[in-house]
């Protein structure tokens, strides 16, 4: 994310969260994307046999995806993008707001890392025999999705969202447009010249 040479420092934080609203966007989109998926195929219906690590891998997407503009984002050379500030999450319902704050503590927790304290893990010896024992490490289900309720709730707080940082993105981009090259439609994903 370089910034030009003769950019003042208050554009350059509104470049920052120009590039936050950019970037979240992409984030929410295949969170609504993932979220409309479950929903439509039913695959809270179906969680059990085959269809349990589908639904667990598309719910870990789905989160870490929605959770990424919340997160923490350090660029190189320690240019950092800031958080989407929570001044967004006004748009939300008070459910949707609780079901922010289950994805968050579960992507902190269980899925972007282990934590043990919260994974409850408690290693206990099966007595199988007086002669045989084994030891079966009880741990909650870190993976366990999101039930089809709190589902429908992200789908509609990631929408909301999309809404609000499209609105943003029109009011901001035309001040900071000088700052972006200019590109042809054959040099669009190549690199700048």
């Amino acid at each position: 994310m370089p910034f030009p040479e003769d950019v003042s420092p208050e554009d350059k934080h509104k470049l920052r969260q120009f590039y936050r609203v950019l970037l979240s966007y992409a984030d929410f989109k295949h969170a609504h994307q993932v979220a409309h998926h479950i929903i439509d195929t039913k695959l809270h219906e179906r969680y059990q046999g085959d269809t349990t690590v589908l639904l667990q891998a598309l719910n870990c997407s789905m989160v870490l995806a929605y959770c990424r503009p919340f997160s923490g984002n350090a660029g190189k050379r320690g240019e950092s993008i800031p958080d989407l500030p929570a001044r967004y999450l006004r748009v939300l319902s008070e459910r949707e707001r609780e079901i922010h704050e289950v994805v968050l503590f579960d992507r902190n927790k269980y899925l972007a890392h282990t934590d043990a304290d919260a994974s409850a893990i408690d290693p206990v010896r099966l007595q199988i025999d007086s002669s045989r024992e084994v030891l079966i490490p009880l741990l909650e289900d870190r993976l366990a999705p999101l039930d089809e309720e709190a589902t429908r709730h992200l789908l509609s707080a990631s929408l909301k969202l999309l809404h609000k940082l499209a609105a943003e993105r029109q009011a901001s981009e035309p001040a900071l447009m000088k700052y972006f090259r200019v590109a042809g439609p054959d040099q669009l994903f190549g690199e700048p010249e």
